[in-house]
């Protein structure tokens, strides 16, 4: 029940900040790749398509409530795509925060994020750490450069978090 509430609020969350940004220019927002700081355009959740491709992204413990997102493809890269499959990451059952820091799949920029690697997550999940839901969403985010995200008319999301709790 728990990630079935946090996956709804994930979708609407996106629908909102879309919304929001109708009238400016576009929503942009910060995001993980390979260990690197990234920027997209928020585009929002297409309608009617529950997956495309195989470019996907890990939002952990929900969009944004934690740490920024982590994509598995950048431009240049076989695979990427604007198109990306959502992918919910949480604690596995009797695992905590703690776990995850002490396996070696945690981020050395922790605090700041837990994950920022696709790999270091489906490892963390192959090794029981956390589990991944695939609600069947996909979002438009084209990866833009840092001055593109910073562009006048543009609305960046906070990359501030709240703490990571002991399970999520």
């Amino acid at each position: 029940m728990k990630r079935k509430l946090a996956l709804l609020m994930l979708v609407m969350g996106i629908l909102l900040m879309v919304t929001a940004s109708a009238s400016a220019g576009a929503t942009t927002a910060n995001g993980w790749y390979e260990g690197e700081e990234i920027y997209y355009i928020l585009g929002g959740v297409e309608e009617g398509v529950t997956e495309r491709g195989e470019n996907d992204l890990y939002l952990i413990g929900g969009d944004r409530t934690y740490q920024a997102n982590v994509a598995e493809f950048i431009p240049g890269e076989s695979g990427y795509s604007p198109h990306w499959n959502v992918n919910v990451g949480g604690t596995a059952e009797g695992v905590t925060l703690d776990d995850i820091l002490d396996s070696g799949f945690a981020s050395s920029h922790y605090p700041e994020a837990l994950f920022d690697d696709v790999e270091d997550i489906l490892a963390a999940e192959e090794a029981g750490l956390v589990v991944i839901d695939h609600p069947g969403v996909v979002v438009l985010c084209p990866v833009i450069s840092e001055k593109g995200a910073e562009a006048p008319g543009n609305m960046e999301l906070p990359e501030d978090f709240p703490p990571f709790p002991d399970t999520f």
